[in-house]
């Protein structure tokens, strides 16, 4: 019996000793009061990306006439898309040490997301997935396939069942 409260000690003092990152999904309302006296939150808060384009219209050649002449006209013009923090949806990043030394890396990029986690077992290249598809420059001025160009503005690109979708952050 004595042997049997050993082990199970020692083995709640090896779990208990990890080293480990916990991320979990925190409201908007405890990022925004983790700063207020009384407060006890351990950790980093981090939000999750918002990929935003620029929309704008611009007037120039939109195709060549029968004798090869430009035919002028306004078209619609996407930027670079780029990256915003979505403060609707923050996470708690809680990093910590445990008995002995561990590989435990965790980067914050630009203030405010999540640049990279990495442990001994290296999770970091599903984070960096979304670096690389925004270092693509495919969408740069990508054109508008209906004819009809958006108000210019800025534009929150997500997914839906039929692709990619813009929604409206701000119109000028």
């Amino acid at each position: 019996m004595r042997w049997l409260v050993l082990t199970g000690t020692c083995a709640a003092l090896v779990v208990a000793g990890c080293a480990g990152v916990d991320v979990r999904p925190i409201t908007a309302r405890q990022a925004e009061s983790a700063h207020e006296a009384g407060r006890d939150v351990r950790g980093y808060i981090v939000y999750a990306p918002l990929v935003v384009v620029e929309v704008s219209r611009q007037e120039g050649c939109i195709g060549k006439d029968d004798k090869g002449h430009c035919v002028p006209g306004v078209q619609c013009v996407a930027g670079k898309p780029f990256l915003l923090p979505d403060y609707s949806r923050p996470y708690l990043i809680d990093a910590h040490a445990g008995l002995g030394r561990a590989g435990l890396d965790v980067t914050i990029a630009d203030g405010w997301r999540l640049g990279s986690l990495k442990d001994s077992s290296d999770n970091g290249d599903l984070l960096g997935a979304l670096d690389k598809i925004m270092t693509r420059s495919g969408t740069a001025g990508a054109r508008s396939t209906d004819g009809e160009c958006r108000a210019a503005g800025l534009y929150r690109v997500s997914t839906g069942p039929d692709g990619l979708e813009l929604s409206k952050l701000l119109v000028y």
